[in-house]
């Protein structure tokens, strides 16, 4: 169910008949505090009003000048102006306490607001002013302000607030009063704009809408507008602070999730949680997201109701975080979306350049390709929609926005960002010492350049020592790689672990052979491939929930056939496939191009080395999976005979210990002493 916040100012009339009327609708009131309006009695009585409707009590300072209702601007030194602000929150704050009661967030008034939306050196002094004397404060903000950029960055939640009665111009701003227009009064345009703001389609966040308490109109208005909300399915609640839920992710993680939100406070948050929890017995990976937190454990050391309570009994409200790892990005501003970002936004590129170099950014999480690093603290001018289709491939170091996020694409991909500029740092490289540049928590600063160079492509492991035995790819089929167990503890970093999509088959396809738990095989989706043996081997098929192991003689050419069932198969060889091993694994991941052979799904020619055979055996110890095969073959396993799956007409003798023969024509079986001749597929 989606969610909104009401607010309404109050308090700010000597007859408190229209706050009544007005608080059984709206979710927070703002009390005036004394200066543009107000004293301590109508404050008083407002804060017992908000506690008995259960409304969300927040402060409403404004400029000493009652006279003009505080609508009219005044001049004060950036100290004098935080001093008088706070003055008036300390007033109310001291009076909601003696009523039970708490002071949640902070809205400023009139003039007060207006002057501060678009001044950010003033609007970040006032945060941080607020920020000290409440770091739980929320500070109620003109959408998508300066003022919402300062209260984030003094480390406040910004809840960005919207006018169901105003008009806005296309860049955001509030049309002037002056204009025509700039008012709407009819009621149904008031409701079709606010249902626009919720659904998100105006184009500018929307936590809060605010109704005006301080005519009649206003009752029968905001009255209308709840109903209207209740009739959608929308739940009309005090924006929420930043406590974690937490909720099962199968058997083995936990979601710590905050409000969805992609700003600062959030990320903040989420990155106080995780190195709170960095070292907890029985944590084994923490993965950071926009507004959540995974983290995996292992169930026979913590539970998750044991987990789960550990969270909640942290106060992250006054968390230090460390000190970010600053990083500079030099980047050519040479995109091919340059110039349509620029006419997007109002802008010249000079603009965008300049704009998009004086920020910093925070990496709030990583994703969607090895060392994509997700940087929040675009400036608003910058926002621009992502492309409407995307491209097939966006070359590595390429330089994009997309809403209001910028980054820089670590790999080769295909992307829909808009391409402004492009970088040669290179963000991953899994040989490295440090194979990502970039984590969760980093500071990152652009800086123009005057030309880069292209950077490389993660490098290609290869064999320093050349292998004895090599399997060479005829047709290499529809999609085939090279899997292992697969490559842990990278998650967080935008590497998925990877390995085999089918493990019990993988782990099969290594048992039957005597081989390593974690040897590495052949994933082979859709259809078979044709392999040419120089060596004599021992190799297993498995898929399903069918195996057949064959002898292999040097020089012979292996040609498998269709999958009777499902839609993934794994080859393992006596020793496994000797590809080199990249960040912990052998196992290939072609997004991130890394692993296996080259990184890459096979093609013919490719010629794969196989490791050390020795002391690997073909014996079956446990379970042995019955199979089938379309030619009938059969296999007796310990006097018991189970038919088995075949390849390209193998036959297989068995007495005993499970030793399946490969024999490419004339195939038979024999099976406790009588001779099945069978036929196979291109037998003359």
């Amino acid at each position: 169910m989606k969610t909104i916040d009401l607010n309404a100012d109050l308090g700010e009339l000597d007859d408190g008949a229209l706050d009544a009327a007005v608080m059984p609708y709206i979710s927070s009131c703002n009390i005036a505090c004394g200066a543009h309006a107000g004293n301590p009695e109508t404050m008083r009585r407002t804060i017992r009003l908000a506690v008995a409707h259960g409304v969300a009590i927040g402060a409403h300072p404004g400029y000493p000048d009652a006279g003009n209702f505080g609508r009219v601007s005044m001049t004060f030194q950036t100290l004098e102006l935080c001093e008088l602000i706070k003055e008036q929150i300390l007033l109310l704050k001291e009076m909601a306490e003696e009523e039970g009661a708490e002071v949640r967030h902070v809205k400023l008034h009139g003039a007060l607001y207006n002057d501060l939306a678009f001044d950010y050196p003033r609007s970040l002094a006032v945060a941080k002013t607020i920020a000290e004397i409440d770091p739980e404060l929320r500070f109620i903000v003109f959408s998508n302000s300066e003022t919402a950029r300062a209260a984030e960055d003094a480390g406040l939640v910004a809840i960005h607030e919207v006018f169901a009665d105003r008009a806005y111009t296309e860049d955001g701003r509030l049309r002037p009063r002056s204009e025509p227009g700039a008012v709407l009064h009819a009621e149904d345009d008031c409701l079709k704009q606010a249902a626009r703001f919720v659904s998100g389609a105006a184009g500018l966040p929307a936590d809060s809408i605010c109704v005006h308490g301080d005519n009649p109109s206003a009752v029968q208005f905001v009255s209308r507008l709840r109903n209207f909300f209740a009739q959608q399915n929308i739940s009309v609640q005090p924006f929420p602070g930043l406590e974690f839920h937490c909720h099962p992710l199968g058997e083995r993680s936990l979601l710590a999730k905050l409000p969805p939100r992609i700003c600062t406070s959030t990320h903040r948050r989420i990155r106080a949680l995780q190195l709170a929890m960095a070292g907890s017995v029985g944590i084994t990976e923490m993965v950071p997201c926009y507004a959540e937190l995974k983290i995996d454990f292992d169930p026979s050391r913590i539970s998750f109701d044991e987990l789960r309570g550990h969270i909640e009994s942290l106060d992250l409200r006054a968390a230090e975080l460390p000190a970010p790892r600053r990083i500079e990005v030099p980047v050519v501003y040479d995109g091919e979306d340059l110039q349509r970002v620029a006419a997007q936004n109002g802008l010249t590129e000079a603009d965008v350049i300049r704009l998009h170099c004086e920020a910093a950014y925070s990496v709030y999480m990583l994703g969607f390709s090895p060392g994509f690093a997700y940087l929040g603290g675009l400036h608003p001018k910058l926002a621009t929609p992502r492309l409407e289709t995307p491209r097939v491939s966006v070359p590595a170091g390429a330089v994009g926005i997309a809403g209001n996020q910028t980054g820089v694409y670590p790999v080769a991909s295909p992307g829909g960002w808009n391409i402004i500029g492009r970088t040669d740092l290179k963000l991953f490289d899994p040989h490295a010492e440090r194979p990502f540049l970039f984590e969760a928590g980093d500071e990152v600063r652009f800086v123009p350049v005057g030309r880069a160079r292209s950077p490389s492509e993660p490098r290609t492991a290869r064999r320093s020592v050349p292998a004895s035995q090599y399997i060479k790819v005829i047709e290499a089929g529809l999609y085939t790689t090279v899997q292992d167990a697969g490559r842990s503890g990278y998650l967080q970093y935008g590497l998925p672990p990877g390995g085999a999509m089918d493990r019990k088959a993988f782990e099969t396809a290594n048992a039957v052979l005597g081989n390593d738990a974690h040897a590495a095989v052949l994933e082979c989706t859709g259809t078979m491939p044709v392999l040419a043996f120089s060596d004599a081997t021992t190799a297993a098929v498995v898929y399903a929930d069918r195996f057949r192991t064959l002898e292999i003689t040097a020089g012979e050419t292996i040609k498998f056939q269709p999958l009777e069932k499902g839609y993934r198969a794994y080859i393992a060889v006596a020793g496994g496939f000797d590809v080199p091993m990249v960040m912990g694994s052998r196992a290939t991941y072609v997004p991130g191009q890394l692993g296996g052979f080259e990184g890459r799904v096979l093609k013919a020619g490719d010629m794969l080395p196989v490791g050390n055979v020795d002391g690997a055996s073909c014996s079956v110890t446990g379970e042995v999976l019955p199979v089938t095969n379309v030619d009938g073959a059969s296999c007796s396993v310990a006097g018991e005979v189970r038919p088995v799956a075949n390849v390209d007409g193998a036959s297989c003798s068995v007495t005993g210990e499970v030793q399946p023969v490969r024999n490419v024509d004339g195939a038979s079986c024999s099976v406790a002493g009588e001779v099945r001749p069978r036929g196979h597929n291109g037998a003359g």
